[in-house]
């Protein structure tokens, strides 16, 4: 679009190509569009960024209005289909979701394909991991952090996680051991709060 008017534009005065204004003229329009087409992307996802971190905050505040994690029943392990189990491992928590991640990681089958990176809104500031990504399943336990899918077998014991950070459309996993992982939850505060308590074993 923004040729095709320049190209009018041109063509409207070509009489005019050799005059200082009009080259001047052109090149403010390309300033101008220049500016836009940087700015307008950033303001959009900016928008979308404050308007996910508003929706979770609202969603977290209605869970928690409704018993939070007091309201959670933890379930034996053994019954969410984990394996290995120990025989007094309990589940809290199971979301599917888009893991992303770096390749190397033990668990992480090396044939896996990049097929994408963690988007601006969900991930501010995290597309430069280079991460490899698959839907899968993600479960919380008193003992550990499980990515289960094809292709991926992932086993965090929640004493080896260094940090994280919750993000608008997900958390960031970093462990001792410098991997990193990102998965997608519907609100990633129920997420981490479900996570620090059951890493507490605070949940009934």
């Amino acid at each position: 679009m923004f040729l095709g008017g320049m190209f009018w534009f041109i063509y409207q005065d070509l009489g005019n190509l050799d005059k200082p204004w009009f080259m001047h003229a052109l090149g403010l329009i390309t300033v101008i569009f220049a500016f836009f087409w940087l700015l307008i992307p950033m303001i959009v996802v900016k928008l979308r960024i404050r308007r996910r971190i508003v929706l979770n905050k609202d969603r977290y505040q209605k869970w928690l209005a409704d018993g939070g994690v007091a309201a959670i029943r933890p379930r034996p392990a053994k019954k969410v289909r984990l394996e290995p189990v120990d025989p007094d491992e309990r589940a809290f928590f199971h979301e599917k979701g888009t893991l992303y991640a770096r390749g190397g990681v033990t668990g992480l089958d090396v044939s896996l394909r990049p097929v994408g990176r963690p988007s601006d809104v969900a991930f501010p500031g995290h597309r430069s991991e280079g991460y490899v990504c698959q839907r899968t399943h993600c479960y919380f336990t008193d003992r550990r952090i499980v990515f289960a899918g094809k292709g991926i077998d992932i086993n965090i014991p929640l004493a080896d996680l260094k940090n994280t950070v919750v993000e608008p459309g997900g958390i960031v996993f970093e462990t001792a051991d410098a991997n990193r992982f990102a998965f997608t939850f519907q609100n990633p505060l129920i997420a981490a709060d479900v996570m620090e308590r059951a890493k507490t074993c605070g949940l009934g």
